[in-house]
């Protein structure tokens, strides 16, 4: 998935030459946290929330003198991996998406990237989790199988960092039942506890 896939089109931005006070207001009017300052129709700093809060009781000044200049962007044909790994890495909340001809033409925040994943995940019906504890020895492949042969699809699986024996699937529409039976038949222990 690429972040022209995901990203918020054309923001609202600021000029550098505003008033803090503007800034405060538009962010307030959008419920946004960063907003992108714009100057000859280039991208040339963000000026977010945190940015403002320093500065809240000193009137009189300008986007410029309290944005962050030269922020990081990322290409609107990059993938969001890469911005979801810039924004965790930065731990910063939004990256101005820039065109080919270096124009801003979107922003892409964590909520984007969230939802971006979300409706990659869609599925017809909400997987459930199951717990399985196996003991050693026990054939991963095998249980695998068995998922799914009683359950309409088995989305994904884990294992549990914190114990190798512990694992997680995610499926739809289970028959836990036949499932439980069939692992004891076949001498396979697992308890399984569905989330």
């Amino acid at each position: 998935m690429y972040v022209k896939n995901c990203m918020t089109p054309d923001p609202v931005s600021i000029t550098p030459s505003e008033d803090v006070n503007f800034a405060i207001h538009l962010l307030k009017k959008h419920g946004f946290r960063q907003l992108p300052v714009i100057k000859n129709d280039l991208l040339i700093g963000v000026i977010t929330d945190r940015d403002l809060r320093g500065v809240l009781n000193q009137p009189n000044l300008s986007i410029e003198s309290v944005m962050t200049p030269q922020p990081i962007t990322i290409s609107e044909d990059a993938t969001v991996e890469s911005a979801a790994q810039i924004i965790r890495n930065r731990k910063i909340n939004a990256l101005p998406v820039i065109s080919k001809d270096d124009k801003i033409v979107g922003i892409i925040t964590v909520t984007d990237i969230l939802d971006g994943l979300i409706n990659m995940l869609r599925f017809p019906e909400e997987p459930e989790r199951i717990q399985l504890r196996m003991s050693k020895g026990v054939d991963l492949f095998e249980v695998i199988r068995l998922l799914q042969i009683y359950s309409e699809k088995v989305v994904s699986f884990t294992s549990a960092s914190e114990d190798n024996l512990l694992y997680y699937f995610w499926v739809i529409n289970c028959d836990y039942d036949k499932l439980e039976s069939k692992l004891n038949e076949r001498g396979i222990e697992a308890e399984v506890f569905r989330q």
